[in-house]
């Protein structure tokens, strides 16, 4: 629950109040100051007189993240100083009345219509993709409103019916299924995809903090592809987040390049052909041409034409071989081949292009430049070679003398 409904409840009777923490738990409804728990989970709501709050204070049962509503009588109590991270009202009622109040908030909360919150997260996505929210400050603003509590470290995931469709009980189920999953997790569907807004204290950058077997067993059983972006502390980039996530599963059914997990597409995975995607874009744009062998080495591009002409594989041998460092052992077992198949055909490479590579030099540009051409020739489906076919130009025979009449 936001602090802020609850502040809202209780303003006419709150004497003095301290909020630093955004949200507070009332699923397990209140608890009393004393006896105190021996731990408490952080959002935790508790209830008592003055004279509790202060024995409280002189046992160190006070517990970080919680909020404390403590009922003083008409006193005028001072906010704790120190360095309690805890949210703490002091209220002119009795707790009967206190109780009462929370009780009305509760069962209104509880029976909040399923549609206000599915339109809160629409408007709020909305706002994001169009850029309308693009400052810290306005999308936290707007998070603090969400049913649950958003931890520090923030990652999209998009899920896609493999069969796109649009019946409302099917989407109904597959909503309340990744709820059960994603417990406590802000997720909607926006017409088209479900959208989950994950988020854990941890800070891992690539990795969620869920089993990633038994996604990958729920979203094969209901026939359903997921992106992941990065974690990020950063809720201003959302809308990169989403963006990094749902190019995860284009590029990586895409590229034919298999999932992390089955039916699991993290963007770490395809992380540099993204990059490659968003030059491509720039590139088409400035030199207006869709061709991008021209960004790759010259080597490549020759190794390119000779396995067209040849029904050969020496650049997916080159390609395997600087994708794992030089190892050719790593290489033969990534393409399921003889080492020495793998030096002979590293050989063949340099024998056709009659020099050796300078694999110091070169390694990323040489295996840069591999994945461009997959890149376009397995995700956007256009051979290198039909530009050169279709763009060929004849040139007709000409006659010296015409130069001579050049001014």
């Amino acid at each position: 629950m936001n602090i802020n409904e609850l502040f809202f409840e209780l303003k006419d009777i709150t004497i003095n109040a301290s909020m630093p923490i955004p949200f507070c738990n009332s699923d397990e409804g209140i608890k009393l100051l004393l006896p105190a728990p021996y731990s408490a989970k952080a959002g935790t709501i508790f209830a008592g007189s003055l004279s509790d709050w202060d024995m409280a204070l002189r046992q160190h049962l006070i517990y970080d993240g919680c909020t404390y509503l403590v009922c003083s009588n008409g006193e005028t109590p001072e906010v704790p100083s120190g360095n309690l991270n805890i949210n703490v009202f002091f209220l002119d009622a009795s707790m009967r009345i206190v109780l009462q109040r929370l009780s009305t908030l509760f069962s209104k909360k509880q029976t909040l219509d399923s549609s206000v919150i599915s339109k809160l997260y629409r408007d709020f996505w909305n706002d994001i993709l169009s850029m309308q929210l693009t400052t810290k400050a306005q999308i936290l603003e707007r998070i603090r409103q969400f049913p649950y509590h958003m931890h520090r470290h923030i990652a999209c995931i998009v899920i896609r019916h493999s069969q796109p469709h649009h019946e409302a009980t099917f989407i109904h189920n597959i909503t309340c299924i990744l709820q059960e999953f994603f417990h406590e997790t802000n997720l909607f569907f926006t017409g088209e995809e479900w959208i989950i807004l994950y988020s854990q204290e941890e800070d891992t950058s690539d990795t969620l903090s869920i089993s990633y077997d038994s996604f990958s067993n729920l979203l094969e059983k209901y026939q359903l592809d997921a992106g992941l972006s990065y974690v990020c502390q950063l809720p201003d980039i959302l809308r990169t987040l989403y963006l990094t996530a749902s190019a995860a599963i284009d590029l990586g059914k895409g590229l034919g390049i298999a999932p992390y997990k089955k039916r699991i597409y993290t963007y770490h995975q395809y992380n540099p052909y993204y990059v490659i995607h968003l030059c491509s874009h720039s590139f088409k744009e400035l030199h207006k041409t869709e061709n991008l062998v021209y960004l790759t080495h010259p080597d490549i591009t020759r190794l390119y034409y000779y396995d067209v002409e040849n029904n050969s594989n020496l650049l997916d041998v080159l390609s395997a071989y600087l994708s794992c460092g030089q190892n050719v052992n790593q290489t033969s077992q990534m393409l399921y081949m003889h080492r020495n198949t793998v030096l002979n055909k590293l050989n063949k490479i340099e024998e056709f292009l009659q020099h050796e590579f300078d694999y110091n030099t070169d390694h990323f540009l040489l295996l840069l430049s591999c994945m461009i051409l997959r890149y376009q020739h397995q995700y956007t489906q256009r051979k290198v070679s039909d530009y050169f076919v279709s763009h060929r130009f004849e040139f007709a025979p000409s006659n010296d003398t015409d130069f001579d009449k050049c001014p």
